[in-house]
Order: C-alpha cells, then structure tokens, then sequence
C-alpha cells in the first residue's frame, strides 16, 4: 500500500510539473509576439508598415534639419530592408525623409500588450491554482489510503464508482440541487477525468445529507459509493509580496565607459552589416530585373521568328495546294480530250468508209487536173 501511495504522488508530482511547463511555453510564446509586436510599434519592421500609415520620423539629411521629427502618412520606402534597429526609412508626403521612431497608434498598441501579458500572468497563476488543489486532493487521498484510525473529513464527500466514459459535467451535475454543496471537484488526466469527484459542503450535516442522497445511486450503469474523504483540503498559502522585499531586490550593475564603447561598436557593426545586407538585396533584385527583361527580350524575339516560320510554312502549302490543284486540272482537261477523240473516232467507225457517188467523178477528175496544172506552174515559177 505504501508503495502504491508513492507511486501516485510522483505521478501527481509529473503531471503538475508538465503542466507547468506547458504554461510556461504558453507564456513565452506570447512574450515573444508582444517583442515583435513592440518591434512593429517602433517601426524597425517593413512588414509592419504600409503606404499611408501616420508615423513619426526622425529626419535625416542636412545639419539644419537632422534630429528633428516629423509626422506624416508613409508616402515610399526608401530602403528595401526587412528590419532595421534605428527604424525603417520612410518618405513623407510632405517630403521629408527619415527613419520611423514610432507609429501613430503605438499607446494604444502598447497598452493592448500591456492588457495581453497581465492576461497570460492570471491565467497560469489561475492553472497553477487548479494543478495544485487537485495535485493535494489526489496525494491525501493516497497518502491517507494505507494508515489506519486516521481521521475523517468533516465537510468533503469522496465519491467513487463514477463512469469514465460520462461527461465531466454531466458528472459534476450529480450534485445539482443538493443543499450545502460549495463545489465539485473532478480530477482529470490527460483531458479525461479519473473516474471519481470531491464534493465540499459548508458543514457536517450538508455532507451526511450528499451521503445520504448520492451513495448507490446509479449512473452510466455503475453504482456511485460516497463516502467523507480522508481529509479536508487545506487552504492554499499566499505567496507573501511586500514593498520591502520588492525594493530589496538587487539592482544591476551599472556598466562601465568600455562596456558601453563595446556595445556602441558592436551596434555598428550590426547597422553596417545591415546596410549592407540591405545593398546586396537591393542589388539582387536588380539583377533578378534585368534578367526578367533579358529573359522577356529573348522570348519576344523566339516568339517572332516562331510566327516567321509560320508563315512561311503557310505560303510554302499554299503554292504546293495550288500547284496541285493546277495538275489536277490539266488531267481532267487531258483525260477529258482522250475521251472526246475516242468518242469521235468510234463514231467514224461506226459510220463506216466513205464512198463517193458515181456523178462526183468527173468533178474529181476536174479537180485533180486543176491541181496538176498548178503544180507545173509552181515549178516553171521556180525555175
């Protein structure tokens, strides 16, 4: 039994300290967005600024005129710097030039944070409250479970046997109505409750009467036993803050000409390597323009001599199309007259050969004697 007990307090022990943990992540994840909120108040973040913001600046340029500050609506960015630690250059649309030093709702912003971080403080203190009453309850109830002739609680009830699977507050709804209930308790682990609840009264006779009205009740088919705890839980100890112990805290050294020269120099450095990493961005995405445009040049001009080539090939197919359409038509025409002189010659066939009539003779006769005679005087004339 002893070793049973102290193995529930160390697991009590870890669930505490995880929880902790947890809200301290929780805590300076949010200190950490209050740091980048107070970064973008300050206007040491591009992100964080927009063309037509109202901020202030600190002028930058002749002796007359450095140092003085100037409010405005954000007319160009000077610098393409993502972050600077003396702020982001900015013109006006007045038209001064300067570095922001703040922005024209950085009160209410920082009052905001200021509202955040109190906000996240009680919370963990309210989660570290609850981690610590029921971390007690538990280590009581096991401390407690092995000793004999120990004494009862006067004004908590222990109720066992509650169903697992039932919400938690259909389990604390158990002890609606009942008279002098001041609060229930449902221990949970890992987003579940353990299957049992502590409910305080105002007195002995309200707890017999939660006895009386909650033992072998039935709930989610298991039987409730209740019964008085094995103690009272015990009123939590402030923490003791007075105005002397907090002026008795030590205060930080004050920092020597050399420390402070170091650190000067070393925000030089930073500024420095700053502005230059603001150069070679700049120059980077110079570079990354002039080979978009050289890029764009040599796609216009594939582009062009692509369309040439179309077009050519389009003329090219158009002469072979109508040199085709012309050979086409010479074979029809050919074919065409092969067949007129076929149908010509067969119709002579089938009229058969020519015969002249019998009084057509002499006139032949005449005209091949015309013909005679012509020839000879053709050949006199000749000779």
């Amino acid at each position: 039994m002893r070793a049973r007990t102290s193995l529930s307090s160390q697991a009590c022990a870890r669930r505490v300290v995880q929880r902790r943990r947890r809200c301290i992540r929780r805590l300076t994840g949010r200190h950490d967005a209050i740091a980048d909120d107070d970064d973008a108040r300050t206007g040491r973040r591009r992100d964080a600024l927009a063309l037509g913001d109202v901020v202030e600046i600190k002028v930058v340029g002749t002796a007359a005129v450095n140092g003085a500050t100037v409010t405005g609506a954000i007319a160009d960015f000077v610098t393409n710097a993502s972050f600077h630690a003396d702020g982001i250059k900015v013109r006006l649309e007045c038209g001064a030039i300067g570095r922001v030093s703040r922005r024209a709702d950085a009160p209410a912003a920082a009052r905001a944070s200021d509202e955040n971080s109190v906000e996240v403080e009680d919370e963990v203190e309210e989660e570290e409250e609850e981690d610590e009453s029921s971390a007690e309850s538990i280590e009581r109830v096991a401390s407690s479970s092995g000793t004999s002739g120990a004494g009862r609680a006067v004004r908590t009830a222990h109720v066992s046997g509650v169903s697992k699977s039932a919400d938690a507050s259909t389990a604390k709804s158990l002890a609606d109505g009942l008279k002098g209930v001041k609060r229930v308790r449902l221990p949970t682990r890992a987003g579940a409750h353990m299957g049992y609840m502590f409910i305080e009264c105002d007195d002995a006779d309200a707890l017999r009467g939660v006895v009386e009205a909650l033992n072998g009740v039935e709930f989610e088919g298991k039987r409730l036993n209740v019964e008085p705890a094995k103690e009272d839980p015990r009123p939590k100890e402030k923490k003791k803050t007075t105005a002397t112990a907090s002026k008795q805290k030590p205060q930080k050294p004050k920092k020597t000409r050399s420390e402070l020269e170091a650190e000067n120099k070393e925000r030089r450095i930073l500024e420095a390597r700053a502005q230059m990493e603001a150069d070679a961005l700049l120059e980077l995405e110079r570079a990354k323009r002039r080979r978009e445009r050289e890029l764009e040049r040599k796609e216009r001009e594939l582009q062009s001599q692509r369309e040439l080539e179309m077009e050519r090939e389009r003329r090219a197919k158009a002469v072979l199309e109508r040199r085709a359409a012309a050979s086409k038509a010479r074979a029809e025409r050919a074919r065409a007259q092969t067949e007129a002189r076929e149908a010509r010659a067969a119709a002579a066939a089938a009229l058969g050969d020519i015969r002249l009539d019998a009084s057509w003779r002499a006139r032949v006769d005449e005209l091949r004697a015309s013909l005679d005679r012509l020839r000879v005087d053709a050949d006199a004339h000749v000779e």
